[in-house]
C-alpha cells in the first residue's frame, strides 16, 4: 500500500498520467495466424511499404469518443499516425464483434465525410473521416478527426481483439496531414511535457505494461537515461552505430532503427538481419539451446544495448511448455526508404523503457525494471 501511495504521489508531482496496457495473448494456433498478418502500410505522400508485423501479444488500452463517451480498446502504435475505429455503419463481420462508433449518439460529432483507405498486406480497412471529442487517459481532446471504418477486408481481421488503432508517430506520416491525437493533447495545453513513454512487461501475457503521457515514470526504470536524436520526424527513426553478435560486428553502414510499439519482433532489412542470423545457431523449437546462443549488442548514441537469447528469442507457450523462434526476422527492403533499417519492436522495448520525446525530437532509453 505504501508503494502504491508513493507511486501515485510521484505521478501527481510529475504531471503525468499512466494508462495501463493489456496484452492480447492467444493460443499457438491464433499466434501462427497473427504471424501471417502484416503491419499497417506506412502512409507517406500517397505511398507506403508494408512492414511485417509478427504478433502473439499486441498491447491495447482504453479510449472513448463522443458525448456521452463511447468506449473502445485500441492499439497504441508508434509506427502510424492516424486514429480509427469501426463505424456503426459497418456491415463487415469484424464490426459485429467489436465496439462501433455511432455519430448519431454524440452531441459533439461534426461531419467530415472524406474517404479514408488503409491497405494491409493481407487485407484493408476503409471508411470516412469524422470529427468528435476524444477522451484519453482522462483528458478530453477537442476536434479530433479520425477514421470511421465501414469495411474490413481480408482474413487477417479474424483474430483481432482490439477495436482500432491510435497512431503515435509524427504528423508528417498521417493521412491527409491530420494532427495525431497526442499532438492535439499537447497543443491544446492538456499536458506540459511533449513526450510519452512505453513500459512493457518482460513476460508475454503479464500485466503491468503502461503508457505514460506527458513524460515518464522514474520508478519504472533503473540506471541512467540516454538520448538519441531522431534522423527525421516521420517515424521514430534513429541512427544505429553498430550491431554485433558475440562481439563480432556485422558489415553494414548507415543503419537506421525505428522504435515501433506496433511491431512485436526485431524486423529488418535482409542485408543486415541475414548477417545477424548467420551468427546465431538455429533456435531449437523446444527452447533447449537458449543458454548456448550468443548475445546481440546494438550500439545507439555510443551506448551498448545488449539483448540476451532469453530476450530476442520469442517464446510461445503451448500445452507442454514453450515453443521458441528466433526474434530476428529478415525482410527485403531493397529499393525502399526502409533500406538498411531495423525495426526495434516490443522485444527491444521490453528490455529498455522507451521515451518518445517530441519536444526535443529524440528517443530516450533506460533499462526497464
Amino acid at each position: 500500500m505504501n508503494y502504491l501511495i508513493s507511486s501515485l504521489l510521484i505521478i501527481a508531482a510529475l504531471g503525468i498520467i499512466e494508462i495501463p496496457l493489456y496484452p492480447i495473448y492467444e493460443t499457438s494456433d491464433k499466434q501462427l495466424a497473427y504471424f501471417k498478418r502484416v503491419q499497417l502500410r506506412r502512409i507517406l505522400k500517397g505511398s507506403g511499404v508494408p512492414i511485417a508485423n509478427y504478433l502473439d501479444a499486441q498491447y491495447y488500452g482504453p479510449i472513448s469518443i463522443g458525448t456521452p463517451p463511447q468506449p473502445f480498446t485500441v492499439t497504441f502504435d508508434t509506427g502510424s499516425s492516424n486514429l480509427w475505429v469501426p463505424s456503426s455503419q459497418c456491415t463487415s463481420l469484424y464490426c459485429f464483434n467489436h465496439h462501433t462508433y455511432n455519430s448519431a449518439a454524440s452531441s459533439t460529432y461534426v461531419k467530415n465525410g472524406t474517404s479514408l483507405y488503409i491497405g494491409y498486406g493481407q487485407g484493408s480497412v476503409s471508411g470516412f473521416l469524422s470529427q468528435d471529442t476524444l477522451i484519453w487517459g482522462g483528458y478530453s481532446i477537442k476536434k479530433v478527426v479520425f477514421g470511421e471504418m465501414t469495411s474490413f477486408q481480408g482474413s487477417s481481421w479474424s483474430y483481432s481483439q482490439e477495436d482500432g488503432t491510435l497512431g503515435m508517430a509524427w504528423p508528417s506520416l498521417s493521412a491527409y496531414s491530420l494532427p495525431p491525437p497526442f499532438t492535439l493533447l499537447y497543443s491544446q495545453g492538456l499536458i506540459s511535457n511533449n513526450s510519452f513513454a512505453f513500459y512493457l512487461s518482460k513476460v508475454s501475457g503479464q500485466s503491468g505494461s503502461t503508457l505514460t503521457l506527458g513524460g515518464y515514470n522514474p520508478s519504472l526504470s533503473k540506471g541512467d537515461w540516454h538520448y538519441i536524436p531522431l534522423t527525421k520526424q516521420i517515424w521514430w527513426t534513429i541512427s544505429i552505430d553498430s550491431i554485433s553478435v558475440n562481439g563480432k560486428a556485422i558489415s553494414a553502414s548507415g543503419i537506421l532503427g525505428i522504435l515501433d510499439s506496433g511491431t512485436t519482433l526485431l524486423v529488418g532489412d535482409s542485408v543486415i538481419v541475414n548477417q545477424i542470423n548467420a551468427m546465431i545457431p538455429t533456435v531449437a523449437q523446444d527452447c533447449s539451446n537458449l543458454s548456448k546462443l550468443p548475445n546481440v549488442t546494438i550500439v545507439l548514441g555510443g551506448i551498448s544495448y545488449v539483448l540476451t537469447p532469453n530476450q530476442y528469442v520469442w517464446q510461445i507457450p503451448n500445452g507442454s511448455g514453450s515453443s521458441c523462434m528466433n526474434g530476428w526476422e529478415a525482410e527485403d527492403f531493397s529499393g525502399t526508404e526502409d533500406a538498411n533499417t531495423i525495426i526495434l519492436g516490443d522485444v527491444f522495448m521490453r528490455v529498455y523503457y522507451t521515451l518518445f520525446d517530441m519536444g526535443n525530437s529524440r528517443i530516450g532509453l533506460s533499462t526497464a525494471n
